[in-house]
């Protein structure tokens, strides 16, 4: 399953990178070639940064943001 854009997402525990596990972000990028998508961009909510994490590890909440909420 394809993440869209500004799709909030949760961190699994599982995920290679510790420091953000848990944590809830929006999609602001998408790593994809060919038509496979092998990880995305997440803007951190609280962090002020973007992270980039693999498909894998990350599960959606069901919520959207909007671009005007990050630009």
């Amino acid at each position: 399953m394809k993440l869209e854009f500004y799709q909030e997402v949760e961190v699994f525990p599982e995920a290679g990178n510790n420091e953000y596990i848990g944590c809830k972000g929006a999609i602001l990028g998408v790593s994809e070639e060919n038509g496979i998508v092998y990880g995305y961009a997440v803007a951190i909510h609280g962090k002020g940064n973007t992270v980039y994490f693999d498909k894998d590890d990350l599960s959606p909440t069901g919520l959207f943001f909007k671009s005007e909420d990050y630009y």
